[in-house]
């Protein structure tokens, strides 16, 4: 009997411990070589799916209340409200923190988008344990009502139980307000 005679109930079925990138591979290109329920196929791309997600992700999806930055040092931002993502880490909207499970390297993302009340310098940061890893670089501010963009990106060999937060300082030893219509912070493995 050739194999294009085999019906696909007589060939073995693959269960979702069988099924990896080369199995669905052999699958597709062979085509009787294994029968594939819907059940697995449908579990194995949810899992693609998800091992693409960020680990864990936080952001602030409504405008914010004004928060006050001085040039005395870093003030953690506090404008989260909204857990994008959280898997293997712990992300706290409550202390606008991402805590790290596990020890590895990372890929730590911030997008801001914010309005300051005056013409100040704002120095932003990605902060870890409290202490500043990352400048996202000084933004000069264009006054009330004129949004700015603060963004970047930076890859870190990470350890478990530290503490990711956002910090943010006026650059000229004054003060200025700042109105956070959007922020979000990403954490991905890498």
């Amino acid at each position: 009997m050739a194999i294009n005679d085999v019906k696909i109930s007589q060939l073995p079925e693959l269960a979702i411990a069988d099924v990896t990138d080369e199995t669905m591979i052999l699958v597709a290109e062979d085509g009787l070589n294994y029968q594939l329920s819907v059940d697995v196929l449908v579990e194995y791309v949810a899992a693609e799916i998800s091992a693409e997600r960020p680990l864990g992700e936080m952001s602030l999806t409504a405008v914010a209340p004004s928060q006050t930055f001085t040039g005395s040092g870093f003030t953690q931002i506090t404008a989260f409200d909204k857990i994008q993502y959280e898997r293997d880490m712990d992300v706290d909207i409550t202390t606008d923190a991402i805590t790290l499970s596990n020890t590895a390297d990372y890929r730590v993302t911030v997008n801001i988008n914010a309005e300051f009340n005056n013409n100040q310098g704002v120095e932003f940061a990605v902060m870890l344990d409290g202490v500043v890893v990352e400048s996202l670089g000084t933004i000069q501010g264009r006054g009330a009502g004129k949004p700015v963009y603060i963004g970047g990106a930076d890859i870190d060999p990470l350890t478990a139980g530290q503490v990711i937060t956002l910090g943010a300082r006026e650059d000229a030893g004054a003060s200025v307000d700042i109105i956070f219509h959007k922020v979000r912070i990403t954490v991905e493995g890498v």
